[in-house]
């Protein structure tokens, strides 16, 4: 049996190359200097130099290599020191957070098939995209609202890897943040919102599925399930040892809630490192409960004592009226609360809001300051270990909201998300910058 870790390390000799040199390249979508060590640059297969897309084919095959999602027997047979390049098309855009001596911390990438054009997302006769060719197209019957979308405006989100050689080196963690981050605001910036209307890919749903909730990303996902791919295939381990599911994403979804909480994982990264990640693991107090609108949800087969709308409705707002109507009945152990500029939320318990908008506030040696703002589609759910870290919670403007306590509101939240096929082990997200904040 071949050595995967000799030959990831074959792999990233071949890999060597400083790609800080690229951060001036004339063609790139967006480039960011230094920030706390991880600069960033996103551009498309065509502005890079083959020298260095050849190295980027070499690390991303020493880390699948590392993460045994390949099959090193056949990568030795095949005498692989990097990924096919006939894989990569000119227009794939590639996204590289970069360590201050110019190595890679964090990678991933957006691709399309070829000649998509002229063909809409639900063309049973369209090019293939990636994961298309691993789960099949079956389970975009559960979906709605994205045939007629054009397919060249859906990409695959693929290769999404950190360095796993240093797997406890907080910057690595950093990196992931800072180049997922930028990526998403990129897509939804004027210039490139047009042609970034779904996302779509495979993810593991208990660590992808998780960081896509952190980042406030709903998406419309499918029970995991393990794929046999044919003898020979490199990723065959990837898929027969580990459970998938395929996913897409609606950039519609994404809205004020979202990109306040973007906001807020920007400010903890600019923090520096020990209150950067005391930042990440208090924003896990603060959950959306929004689900993707491209889901059809399952029906509801057992009894409960919440709506339907309640738990089919992929807004949280159509879900926050059914609860408030349920609660203000004392039909739900949910408390029905408005409240006014200034007036405090409870702390040691769930709040869902509503209406309106609250503050919450942390510590700093020189003072209070900014945690995180939410509004309708989040939930504030207290952890008690770290709760003390929060200085207030308060209304910043008139508000409604709906308390409870933690566990009525993950026995709801975890029947909603069973309906929607969203349901992961654990509820609350972002798990490597929680191990890392707390070693």
């Amino acid at each position: 049996m071949a050595d995967a870790k000799q030959l990831a390390a074959r792999a990233f000799k071949a890999a060597e190359y400083d790609f800080s040199r690229l951060m001036d390249v004339p063609q790139a979508l967006m480039h960011r200097e230094d920030r706390h060590g991880v600069r960033l640059l996103i551009a498309p297969t065509f502005a890079l130099p083959d020298a260095a897309l050849d190295a980027i084919l070499s690390w991303r095959l020493g880390q699948y290599l590392l993460t045994r999602f390949y099959d090193a027997d056949v990568v030795a047979d095949q005498g692989l020191v990097r990924e096919d390049a006939a894989t990569v098309h000119a227009a794939d855009v590639h996204g590289l957070a970069i360590d201050p001596d110019g190595g890679l911390l964090t990678y991933l990438t957006l691709k399309q098939p070829e000649e998509l054009e002229g063909f809409r997302y639900g063309s049973a006769d369209r090019p293939a995209f990636p994961c298309e060719e691993v789960h099949g197209r079956g389970w975009q019957e559960s979906i709605t609202d994205a045939g007629d979308v054009p397919a060249e405006q859906c990409w695959e989100l693929a290769r999404f890897v950190t360095d796993q050689r240093r797997p406890e080196d907080p910057i690595i963690h950093c990196g992931a943040l800072e180049i997922a981050l930028v990526a998403a605001r990129l897509a939804c910036r004027p210039a490139f919102a047009s042609r970034v209307r779904l996302v779509t890919g495979d993810l593991d749903p208990d660590i992808a599925l998780r960081n896509l909730r952190y980042f406030f990303i709903p998406v419309a996902t499918f029970t995991p399930h393990q794929v046999t791919l044919p003898n020979g295939h490199p990723l065959r381990p990837r898929y027969a040892e580990h459970p998938t599911s395929p996913f897409i994403a609606n950039a519609g979804d994404l809205d004020w809630a979202t990109f306040v909480r973007w906001a807020d994982i920007d400010l903890a990264l600019n923090s520096g490192e020990e209150e950067t990640y005391l930042r990440f693991l208090l924003l896990r107090q603060f959950v959306s409960v929004k689900e993707s609108s491209l889901k059809r949800p399952n029906e509801p087969r057992d009894e409960s004592r919440y709506p339907v709308e309640a738990l089919t409705s992929s807004s949280s707002l159509g879900a926050s009226n059914a609860l408030w109507r349920s609660a203000t009945a004392g039909a739900i152990p949910w408390q029905a609360l408005t409240l006014g500029p200034g007036e405090p939320l409870p702390r040691d318990r769930v709040s869902w809001i509503v209406e309106g908008f609250a503050q919450a506030l942390t510590y700093r040696p020189e003072g209070l300051a900014h945690l995180a703002g939410i509004g309708p589609e989040v939930c504030f759910v207290p952890h008690e270990s770290i709760a003390g870290s929060i200085a207030s919670l308060d209304a910043a403007t008139p508000l409604r909201a709906l308390t409870t306590t933690r566990e009525d509101f993950e026995s709801f939240w975890r029947q909603r998300q069973a309906l929607f096929e969203t349901s992961s082990e654990k509820l609350y997200g972002m798990t490597e910058i929680v191990r890392a904040a707390e070693a």
